[in-house]
C-alpha cells in the first residue's frame, strides 16, 4: 500500500524538508501552502493522511481541519503547533484531528504519530473489504437457495421440452419451413439446460473439505483445452511451477474458474490474445496458492470492478453473470481471496489466492 501524505504549511522550508525526510521513511508526500491548494489534491489524488499547520499565513488551521473533515470525512489529520495550549490541542480534536503534535519536533515523533494515522487508515480499509464480502456472501446466499429451490425442477421440464423437441426436428423432413424453428427451440433448450447446471453447481455447497489435489492438472487441462476450441486464434502463456501445488480444493472447480476466465479474455481482446496464465506459491503469513490471469484487452472500468463478483451481474448480451461470482464462491468458501483489477499495461489482471500445503513437505502425486 502506498503511503500518501499531504503536508499543509505555508513554511515552504519547513514542508519541503519534511517531505524529504518522510520520502526516506517510504512516505510520498504531496506540498500545499493553502485551503485552497490542499482541497484541490485531495480532489485529485487518493491522499488519506493530512499534516496541518495550524497558525496558516491567510487561514486558521483550525477552521480549516474542520472544512476537510466535513469535505472528506474519512481523512486522518495530524495538526501541528509551535504555540501549543491545552485549548488549541481540545480545539483541534474537536475540528477532527486524529493527533496532535508541538513544533519543533524530531522525525521519529513525526513517524510514531504517522504510523497511528497508517495504521487506522489500514484498519478502515480492512473493515470495509470485510463489509464488502460479507455483504457478498449474503447475496450469493440468497442466489444460492434460489438457485437450489428452482434448478430440480427446472431441469426435469427441461428434459421433458428436449426430448420432445428432438423428437420433433429428427421428424421433420429438412425441407419443412417448421423444421429450422424446431432446431432453434432445441438449441434454446439446450443452453438453458446448460444455464441450470451451472445454477445447480453454484447452489451446490462441499460438505466437506476435498482432498488436496495438484492444481496444475485443472490449470493445464482448461489451458490445453481451450487452446485448441474456443481460444484457438489467440496465444496462450501457461507457466506451471516444476513442482506439485497441492491445495484441499474440487479440481473441477480449477478448471471451471480457468476456462471462464480465458473466455472472459477471449472477449475482451476480440480473440486475439494474448493471455498470460500464471500459478504459483506464494507466503501470505501462510502457504498460498496463487492463480494469475493476465490479458491485454480494455480492461475492467470503475462500474463493472465494483459489480462484477455480484451473482447476475453481466456486461455480455448472452452473459449468465454466474463466471466470476462462481470463482469469488470458491475463494470464499476456501478462505482464499479473489481480485479482479487492471494490470500496469491497461489490460485485466485477475488473481485467485487459495490456501495450500508447502510444496517442500507434499509428495509426488
Amino acid at each position: 500500500m502506498t503511503r500518501r501524505l499531504l503536508i499543509l504549511d505555508d513554511d515552504a522550508d519547513f514542508a519541503v524538508s519534511t517531505s524529504r525526510a518522510l520520502a526516506l521513511e517510504g512516505v510520498e508526500c504531496r506540498i500545499a501552502p493553502d485551503g485552497a491548494s490542499a482541497l484541490a489534491l485531495l480532489e485529485a489524488e487518493p491522499i488519506e493522511v493530512v499534516l496541518i499547520d495550524i497558525r496558516l499565513r491567510d487561514e486558521d488551521g483550525t477552521e480549516l481541519a474542520a472544512r476537510l473533515s466535513t469535505l472528506h470525512p474519512g481523512l486522518v489529520m495530524v495538526i501541528m503547533t509551535a504555540y501549543a495550549s491545552v485549548d488549541s490541542a481540545i480545539a483541534a480534536l474537536k475540528a477532527g484531528a486524529y493527533d496532535y503534535l508541538r513544533k519543533p519536533f524530531f522525525l521519529d515523533e513525526l513517524m510514531q504519530a504517522l504510523e497511528r494515522c497508517f495504521q487506522l487508515v489500514e484498519l478502515r480499509a480492512a473493515k470495509a473489504r470485510a463489509e464488502r464480502e460479507l455483504a457478498l456472501m449474503r447475496q450469493i446466499e440468497a442466489t444460492s437457495r434460489l438457485a437450489a429451490g428452482l434448478s430440480h425442477d427446472f431441469k426435469n421440464m427441461l428434459a421433458v421440452i428436449r426430448a420432445n423437441l428432438a423428437v420433433i426436428a429428427e421428424r421433420l423432413p429438412a425441407q419443412d419451413g417448421l423444421a429450422p424453428y424446431a432446431g432453434d427451440a432445441l438449441d434454446a433448450a439446450m443452453t438453458a439446460g446448460d444455464l441450470v447446471t451451472r445454477l445447480m453447481g453454484f447452489a451446490r455447497q462441499p460438505t466437506q473439505s476435498p482432498d488436496p489435489a495438484d492444481l496444475r492438472q485443472p490449470v493445464g487441462n482448461a489451458v490445453s483445452m481451450l487452446a485448441r476450441t474456443l481460444c484457438q486464434g489467440m496465444r496462450i502463456e501457461c507457466d506451471l511451477p516444476d513442482r506439485p501445488l497441492l491445495a484441499p480444493v474440487d479440481p473441477v472447480q480449477i478448471e471451471t474458474a480457468v476456462v471462464n476466465l480465458l473466455i472472459n479474455a477471449r472477449d475482451a481482446t476480440k480473440g486475439r490474445g494474448p493471455v498470460r496464465v500464471r500459478l504459483r506459491h506464494i507466503w501470505r503469513g501462510s502457504d498460498y496458492a496463487r492463480l494469475t490471469v493476465e490479458d491485454e484487452g480494455p480492461g475492467f472500468d470503475a462500474v463493472v470492478l465494483d459489480h462484477a463478483p455480484e451473482p447476475l451481474f453481466t456486461t455480455k448480451p448472452g452473459g449468465t453473470g454466474l463466471g466470476l461470482p462462481m470463482i469469488q464462491q470458491l475463494a470464499l468458501v476456501s478462505g482464499g481471496d479473489f481480485h479482479i483489477g487492471n494490470s500496469e499495461g491497461g489490460g485485466a489482471r485477475v488473481v485467485l489466492d487459495l490456501p495450500c500445503l508447502r510444496p517442500d513437505s507434499t509428495a509426488q502425486p
